[in-house]
């Protein structure tokens, strides 16, 4: 006899069980579910009444399955599911496969009539019930907080760039093309990116005549392209001077590309007018281009 009960304590066991949604704050026949692929969620209902079932807003079902077809009226419609018992004796399952998931259900039919006013109000009824999705909220959340982080940490860079260029003297900002010795007050630094950190650059500015992207030594140069209200790319004329790319315009918006990197830039000071007068040849007002005839 016990070596007989020790095999039955080996046996292993199963256990089966429904999942009760649970019952919502404001009214306990509305209820909620957090989702696991290897449950099957229980539904109370009766004869003569509809549940409402509300999958994730980006889910639309593919396929309904059930075990009595003849006694329930199923009706699927994009990210919803209405069911309704046509039988007093109809307890059957249902299987409801989407786009994204697969959901089991037992759907149990209860012994009450619909002219009794108690049943109505019976907390075990279920007239709704909503799925909630923690794994990818979760995951949502969290790349929201990466994205916030990153956003944070560019403008704290940005903002010592920008520190930085603000404590330079007027001698140290020079026109790379033309030698123009440029005041620090009619540098625009008010540039925003976003993109593939391997092509990004450490900096942007501009002169009001020419755009400047300066890169760390370890950096490699992209190919840089206007972008127009449209959307439209457009190579655009630039050259190198040591870790900086020389954009031969100011615009308003700048992309740059290196195979898959992509990064965009904005311009947020762009003026369409031009900047400050620049009649002179230069955007120094000390300054005058003269251009020399020939002898």
């Amino acid at each position: 006899m016990k070596y007989f009960m020790i095999i039955f304590l080996l046996l292993p066991v199963w256990a089966v069980a429904e999942i009760v949604p649970h019952k919502s704050p404001y009214d306990s026949r509305v209820r909620v579910i957090d989702y696991n692929r290897m449950d099957v969620v229980k539904l109370s209902t009766f004869y003569g009444v509809s549940t409402h079932v509300e999958f994730a807003d980006d889910e639309a079902i593919k396929d309904v399955a059930i075990g009595d077809d003849q006694a329930w009226n199923v009706v699927p419609r994009g990210n919803h599911l209405f069911i309704k018992p046509k039988a007093r004796k109809a307890d059957t399952n249902i299987t409801v496969v989407t786009d994204k998931r697969v959901y089991n259900f037992a759907l149990m039919v209860a012994p009450r009539s619909t002219r009794d006013a108690t049943a109505w109000r019976d907390p075990n009824l279920v007239y709704g019930v909503k799925f909630r999705y923690p794994e990818e909220e979760a995951a949502k959340l969290a790349a929201e907080l990466a994205r916030k982080a990153k956003e944070e940490e560019f403008k704290r860079r940005w903002d010592t760039v920008k520190a930085k260029f603000a404590t330079v003297t007027k001698e140290g900002v020079v026109d790379f093309v033309d030698q123009d010795i440029i005041p620090v007050d009619q540098q625009n630094y008010d540039y925003w990116m976003a993109g593939s950190d391997e092509i990004s650059p450490t900096a942007a500015r501009d002169d009001g005549r020419f755009t400047y992207l300066a890169f760390s030594n370890n950096r490699d140069m992209p190919a840089v392209y206007s972008v127009d209200a449209a959307g439209k790319e457009a190579l655009i004329n630039t050259h190198v001077e040591g870790n900086t790319i020389i954009i031969h315009r100011v615009v308003p918006s700048i992309k740059l590309r290196k195979g898959d990197a992509v990064v965009c830039i904005r311009n947020n000071a762009f003026d369409p007018n031009g900047g400050k007068d620049n009649a002179a040849g230069t955007i120094a007002p000390d300054i005058q281009r003269v251009i020399k005839e020939k002898q």
